[in-house]
């Protein structure tokens, strides 16, 4: 965990959770690039607070369900599309 002067610093996220890719997506960051290893995507994020992670973590992470399962659905077809 990166910090300075006391604050949590932004980081690159490389993940192959899918909620967890989706959750970033809601909360408005940008899908920098997505890999295909195996049947799995690899979902990669810049400039994540770690904050957004901590409460992902701890299950305090709030979306709006529709756009939620929405996201869901658009980075299985992008994973999907991968050839």
């Amino acid at each position: 965990m990166a910090r300075r002067k006391g604050k949590l610093m932004p980081r690159h996220i490389e993940t192959s959770d899918i909620v967890l890719a989706a959750m970033l997506k809601v909360h408005g960051y940008k899908l920098d690039a997505l890999q295909k290893h195996g049947g799995k995507g690899v979902f990669h994020f810049n400039d994540v607070p770690e904050e957004i992670l901590i409460e992902f973590d701890l299950g305090k992470s709030l979306v709006e369900p529709v756009a939620f399962n929405n996201s869901i659905k658009a980075l299985t077809t992008a994973v999907r599309r991968i050839i």
